[in-house]
């Protein structure tokens, strides 16, 4: 049997940490490859996945965590039509950064990733039920996305 271990909650001291590193010792731009890397030298019982995750879902200064108004959601939709890579494939951080330079906004990865898959469940369940669909859940279905249009 193999065992489970788990790597520490982040607390107000880790966080810090990281913000420091990041903002205040200029890690981004001292480390431009992965500043996450040399944080974990720092706080090694953190990997430097969790601590980029950590990093650009919670901590970086100017995150907008609001919901999605109507032409993010569209913005987000004709984005994944227009570049979805093969096999399905996303690429969650182009996706954020066209979206920050189109809106002025820094999102977390996180919501533009929660809505799109929140909208192909939705579809999913309706096109199942046969329900009337929105404009935009129609233009959803127009993405290459076999699950969608096979």
């Amino acid at each position: 049997m193999s065992k489970v271990t788990k790597e520490p909650l982040f607390t107000e001291e880790i966080d810090k940490i990281i913000t420091d590193c990041m903002i205040d010792q200029e890690y981004e731009t001292l480390y431009p490859n992965n500043p996450f890397a040399e944080i974990k030298k720092v706080i090694p019982k953190y990997k430097a996945k969790r601590i980029r995750q950590r990093w650009v879902d919670k901590l970086k200064p100017g995150l907008n965590r609001d919901p999605l108004n109507k032409k993010e959601k569209e913005f987000v939709v004709q984005w994944i039509k227009k570049n979805l890579g093969s096999n399905d494939e996303i690429k969650w951080k182009v996706l954020i950064s066209d979206m920050e330079e189109e809106f002025h906004t820094l999102r977390p990865d996180n919501i533009p990733k929660n809505y799109w898959y929140a909208l192909k469940r939705n579809l999913l369940s309706k096109i199942s039920h046969n329900e009337e669909l929105t404009p935009l859940q129609i233009l959803s279905l127009l993405s290459p996305n076999p699950q969608l249009t096979g």
